[in-house]
């Protein structure tokens, strides 16, 4: 096609939607509606694979002694942990160094000045194994010595997290599914209209010699108009929901630290959902508005 086509396409493809604009409206509306929901099931989707890469590279298991524990306890736990054949790395923390980094995490060193840690934080042992499905074994090991509080597993987190992930991709691709449909149907129902109320012009222009791309093209252009305008729409909420939801989960004034069960920040969500947003919604309102006006142009 020509320049001077390419402007008539344009010009064609505003008009339209001026001349229909509760249509517009509509067809807009369902499909940011549909983006929005994606996006809340991508972002959804991107913090458990985040958190889950997390989880997976903490300690799988840590063994919490009572605090009433003896130091023969704590000495028989110990040796049976060092030679232990499935046991990779440990690691053990007294009570002191879990007290400082309590006070690390909490901060405000002074209020904890005349705290008695021994009366309340115990030995801490942090365990990981050379085979990950031994581990139901080795708690039940571990739980039978005396002394020994609770044996808490990363593994029971990283099951929740791919259920989660599990849970919103299954979710978010049905969801897709359906609000595809219904914002397929009202853009079609967006280009039917707009092609029967420009019939005449577009019998003319069949008569006169036109292309079928030059008569689908304006039809094509206004589904575009439609489907960058819903993504932006989508984009900006959904971010800005996003943002409100991080700001209020993630700890205050806290820098976003990759190895920290920290949601992700909203700058780099902004980025991967307006990307998804903008190929989605174009592909698609471009995809239904060619199909949708392909008898109208036929020559």
């Amino acid at each position: 096609m020509k320049k001077n086509e390419w402007r008539y396409s344009f010009k064609a493809g505003f008009q339209g939607l001026r001349r229909h604009p509760l249509l517009s409206i509509a067809a807009i509306t369902t499909l940011a509606l549909m983006l929005f929901l994606m996006s809340i099931f991508s972002a959804l989707s991107m913090n458990a694979n985040h958190l889950s890469k997390v989880a997976s590279q903490q300690p799988p298991i840590e063994i919490t002694m009572q605090v009433s524990a003896t130091n023969d306890e704590i000495v028989n736990l110990a040796d049976f942990l060092q030679n232990h054949e499935y046991i990779e790395d440990i690691q053990v923390h007294t009570p002191e160094d879990n007290f400082e980094q309590f006070k690390q995490d909490m901060g405000k060193d002074e209020l904890w000045k005349d705290f008695n840690y021994h009366l309340y934080i115990p030995y801490t042992f942090s365990i990981r194994l050379t085979e990950p499905s031994y581990g139901p074994a080795f708690a039940d090991e571990t739980t039978a010595f005396p002394g020994v509080k609770e044996v808490l597993m990363e593994s029971e987190l990283m099951t929740m997290l791919d259920s989660v992930k599990g849970w919103t991709r299954r979710a978010g691709v049905i969801m897709f599914v359906i609000l595809a449909l219904a914002a397929s149907v009202v853009m079609a129902n967006t280009v039917r209209i707009a092609a029967l109320s420009r019939s005449r012009e577009i019998h003319i222009m069949k008569y006169v010699g036109s292309t079928k791309a030059f008569i689908r093209t304006p039809f094509i252009i206004e589904g575009v108009i439609i489907g960058l305008t819903g993504a932006l729409v989508a984009s900006v909420t959904s971010i800005l929901v996003y943002g409100r939801i991080a700001a209020r989960l993630n700890p205050a004034s806290a820098v976003f630290d990759e190895s920290q069960f920290m949601l992700l920040p909203t700058s780099r969500m902004a980025t991967t959902v307006l990307l998804i947003n903008l190929v989605t919604g174009i592909a698609l309102t471009m995809l239904v508005s060619a199909i949708s006006v392909r008898k109208y142009a036929k020559v």
